[in-house]
């Protein structure tokens, strides 16, 4: 009985978070339905056990990060292993192919990817790889790692390519406290050295790059933005304090708001910048979003890890809640359109496993995602539905700012949290909005300066507004 009861509390946890699963699939599909019946497809799913496995803390992971490339009418599927590149013809998404597999020389948690002029250019971390590049041009006929070497650089955490000048962007690793530029532009299969840029912001996690500027998550320094134009002169144009460990960020297509990730401590939401200041050096943090999936446990819960974004349409590679689909027609307030569950065998929250990141912009609309775990899914969101309002829309007023004792907090509903925040993200002061839809703060004990106020619901959709203490 020692043995059957810890299965038992096992197959009971999974058929409870299959039932939540269950439960808010039929909200969802409510909702979706009134919205016109968003919904992810599984194509197909590609996993073989036999691969080597990393197993930090262990977590027995298989595979990392992915990537796509469409050439000669094929596309293709780039997925890191422990040990290995994997390459998988995908044309047809039901049934992906296995046509390259490349040998690396250690065993990784960590391996990313970005193409440029049919090359795959893929680092990683934790070893002594450098760089690889492989040469897609004959593909389907044949993959040809052209160039592989160390001599620039050792590692690299995550890798940024600008497609429209050529530069390669090294982020952590061997870059350490900056960033680290390559060219390609020249030759694709031959990087030439640029710079090794110091920044104000310290080491990077990740980037995003669009016209020269760089989107830095810079982890616990925050979110900075950097003019690139020049290479060996950077040009810091703003920054923000977010809290967190920024991990991630993208631009929605406009470039009025970025969204970004922060993967410690959990539970973070994916939080949005304006943007529409940069010129003037000003960026705000106007919101944040959270859909959880599955169930609290202790300190461990929903973690967005990383998000990008096609047309109009956020793509989210929530850990153990697999991709999140979300609208962002209206840039600070997404509304939810699909989930997809890549890794359903865990009932309550774990830690670091499940669902890395996606590729969203194959020609055919098919979605690339992989799983630690559980490896590659081809997907599908339906596309046939007009994507319309946000049904959760949190008007929050605060008034009066800039404020001297008492502020008013004025919300369209009950239920809502807030906590008021200082640049740095402590937390100085927070409270329930359950009695009435407007509350008072008293302000008598914070000293003067900057602050913003967070107003949360229960599905931790969030609105932040910026406070003036006089």
């Amino acid at each position: 009985m020692e043995e059957r009861i810890p299965l038992l509390l096992k197959i009971l946890l999974v058929m409870k978070k299959l039932f939540v699963f269950l439960f808010l699939t039929f909200c969802m599909f409510s909702q979706m339905t009134a919205q016109g019946g968003y919904a992810f497809q599984q194509l197909s799913h590609w996993d073989d056990n036999s691969l080597p496995i990393s197993s930090p803390n262990n977590l027995k992971l298989q595979y990392s990060g992915c990537w796509g490339i469409a050439v000669n009418g094929h596309e293709y599927a780039v997925v890191g292993g422990a040990e290995h590149v994997l390459f998988f013809d995908i044309t047809n998404p039901t049934a992906p192919e296995l046509v390259g597999k490349f040998q690396g020389t250690a065993n990784t948690v960590w391996r990313e990817f970005k193409s440029y002029k049919n090359r795959i250019y893929a680092v990683s971390d934790g070893t002594t790889e450098g760089l690889m590049i492989f040469d897609m041009s004959h593909a389907e006929d044949t993959i040809v790692r052209s160039y592989w070497s160390n001599a620039i650089f050792e590692k690299a955490h995550t890798i940024t390519l600008d497609t429209t000048s050529g530069r390669i962007y090294l982020n952590g690793g061997s870059a350490n406290e900056g960033i680290m530029v390559l060219d390609v532009s020249q030759n694709p299969d031959q990087p030439t050295f640029i710079t090794h840029a110091s920044f104000q912001g310290g080491g990077l996690h990740d980037s995003y790059v669009r016209n020269d500027t760089i989107y830095a998550s810079s982890g616990y320094d925050g979110y900075y933005i950097y003019d690139m134009t020049n290479p060996l002169a950077p040009n810091l144009l703003a920054q923000i304090n977010t809290g967190g460990y920024n991990h991630n960020s993208w631009l929605n297509a406009a470039g009025t708001h970025a969204y970004y990730t922060e993967e410690i401590p959990a539970g973070k939401p994916v939080r949005i910048i304006d943007l529409q200041l940069l010129s003037l050096g000003e960026i705000e943090e106007v919101g944040g979003f959270l859909d959880k999936f599955s169930i609290d446990n202790g300190d461990k819960t929903a973690i967005p890890h990383n998000v990008y974004i096609k047309d109009n349409i956020l793509f989210n590679s929530q850990y153990e809640d697999g991709l999140l689909a979300y609208d962002i027609s209206n840039p600070t307030q997404p509304v939810l359109l699909a989930q997809y569950d890549t890794h359903p065998e865990n009932a309550v929250y774990n830690g670091y496993f499940g669902n890395w990141g996606n590729y969203p912009w194959l020609p055919s609309g098919n979605i690339i995602t992989c799983d630690m775990q559980n490896g590659l899914y081809i997907l599908s969101l339906n596309p046939s539905v007009k994507t319309q309002e946000p049904t959760e829309a949190l008007a929050v007023q605060v008034q009066p700012n800039p404020v001297q004792d008492q502020l008013t907090i004025q919300v369209p509903q009950q239920g809502l949290r807030w906590f008021l925040t200082n640049p740095a993200g402590q937390c100085l002061l927070f409270g329930q909005i359950n009695q009435s839809e407007e509350t008072t703060v008293s302000l008598k004990q914070v000293p003067a300066g900057l602050y913003f106020l967070h107003v949360q619901s229960a599905t931790g959709r969030e609105v932040v507004k910026k406070v003036v203490k006089e």
